[in-house]
């Protein structure tokens, strides 16, 4: 068997989304994509086609054994929806993928590159470290469940919500305290079509806000930033104003870093934390 690797925008979305299903079947978190979700994936995330790439068998060209995608922003890249066939897991796919990406990351001509990976999948990341790639923290991926009750109303109230307009969101978002992930970076927000977000006052005079994509069974990338106040207590009472006013919808809430006190603050509001993942960076001026 040769191996061959070629862009990924020699498929289409269908093939491509259907390899990576196949892929993922027996992940610790398989994430099934429909070919709608990963066009919407491409776009929010700046995934460049031509950089990500497929894995084939030189004699069964129709058979993807394996795909990787990467993003493209300014100074750096990320990889990302890299998955292998079971069976070919053995037969150095993974590798061929990593070097493809990596490569095209030089091509590029960018300083970082980065990544995450589920916490135990241990395979993937000894890949990643013999890459090159060194763990930076560690991402919560939490969750709230449609009608979820709250053990109590939180210390803090909302006394003054001010909705924001788009362009204030992206200044908000712009001069966050910490750096965010690839998924939750300013980038992102801008290539969504659909935002809400409020500045909110509480009644002992701290301040934050709250941003999120809404859809119609949905809250996806719910932030909560604190401008002032008890990091954990201001988060809580600004998510139990959010889903006081949407009471119905699931929540989710992706690479929280474990550290982070906001995310007491989500755990009082009824968030549960789905799983981990470890992000890593490889750095390009350095091999």
């Amino acid at each position: 068997m040769t191996l061959k690797v070629v862009p990924a925008s020699q498929f289409s979305l269908d093939e491509l989304t259907e390899a990576y299903n196949q892929t993922r079947m027996d992940y610790i978190v398989p994430m099934p994509m429909t070919a709608a979700r990963l066009r919407e994936y491409i776009e929010a995330y700046d995934i460049d086609l031509d950089h990500s790439c497929a894995v084939l068998d030189s004699e069964e060209p129709d058979l993807i054994y394996g795909i990787g995608m990467l993003g493209v922003r300014d100074d750096r890249t990320w990889i990302t929806r890299m998955g292998v066939l079971p069976y070919a897991r053995r037969l150095g796919t993974g590798s061929k993928i990593m070097s493809w990406l990596i490569e095209h990351t030089r091509m590029i001509g960018v300083s970082q590159l980065w990544l995450e990976v589920i916490q135990g999948n241990e395979p993937a990341k000894r890949l990643f470290e013999k890459c090159g790639f060194k763990l930076t923290r560690e991402l919560i991926v939490s969750r709230r469940p449609p009608g979820q009750k709250m053990a109590k109303e939180p210390t803090l109230a909302i006394v003054d919500v001010k909705p924001l307009k788009f362009e204030a969101m992206l200044n908000y978002l712009a001069h966050r305290k910490d750096r965010p992930n690839w998924l939750n970076e300013t980038e992102t927000f801008y290539n969504l079509k659909k935002l809400s977000g409020f500045l909110m006052k509480l009644n002992d005079g701290s301040e934050g806000w709250v941003i999120y994509e809404p859809s119609a069974m949905q809250l996806k990338r719910v932030l909560v930033e604190v401008l002032s106040g008890e990091e954990a207590r201001v988060t809580e009472a600004i998510l139990y104003w959010v889903h006081q006013k949407l009471p119905i919808l699931d929540a989710v809430s992706e690479n929280i870093p474990i550290y982070d006190q906001r995310w007491i603050g989500y755990e009082a509001a009824g968030y549960f934390d789905s799983f981990h993942r470890l992000e890593m960076v490889k750095d390009m001026r350095h091999g």
